[in-house]
């Protein structure tokens, strides 16, 4: 699972890099500011929905093409927002989180990869300080998605 933050045009802002654990194995690290923390939410938040996390170690292993789901997730630090033109600036802001999941063939190919699932949300809410915690609740809350075929957009609360 890997984290990244998007700027204003949804470009990545942070490069993955790996690191070496003991054993050998590899684990990918980002550099986004809530990387970690975001990671540990959505780890959380699909053990409660009865997944079964592995290590990137035991992905390569998967001898079965297309048996494991990989995860990814996104999100864009909070900006003003441009939608609550009325509101004062500093009690109006936004933020955007995403959600992807694919599965691979054993060889990991990029492009034969299938596209499972892309959760987006844009949230807007009050004082600018809140905006990490947002981030957070917001992946949660995407994850309660997981499954269903829905196109909608519609305005949700998240209450604290």
């Amino acid at each position: 699972m890997t984290t990244l933050r998007l700027d204003a045009q949804g470009q990545a802002v942070d490069q993955l890099s790996y690191r070496q654990l003991a054993g050998g194995s590899l684990s990918w690290h980002s550099a986004a500011p809530l990387g970690a923390e975001l990671k540990a939410v959505v780890e959380q938040k699909l053990n409660q929905l009865g997944f079964k996390l592995i290590t990137f170690g035991e992905l390569t292993a998967a001898t079965n093409d297309h048996r494991v789901s990989v995860f990814n997730l996104y999100y864009a630090e909070a900006s003003a927002s441009r939608d609550n033109p009325q509101a004062l600036p500093a009690e109006s802001w936004t933020t955007f989180t995403r959600i992807t999941a694919s599965t691979f063939p054993q060889d990991l190919n990029p492009d034969a990869k299938r596209e499972l699932m892309n959760q987006e949300l844009i949230t807007l809410f009050n004082d600018k300080r809140r905006g990490p915690g947002v981030v957070k609740r917001s992946h949660r809350f995407l994850l309660d998605y997981i499954g269903a075929n829905r196109q909608w957009s519609e305005s949700i609360n998240l209450l604290d």
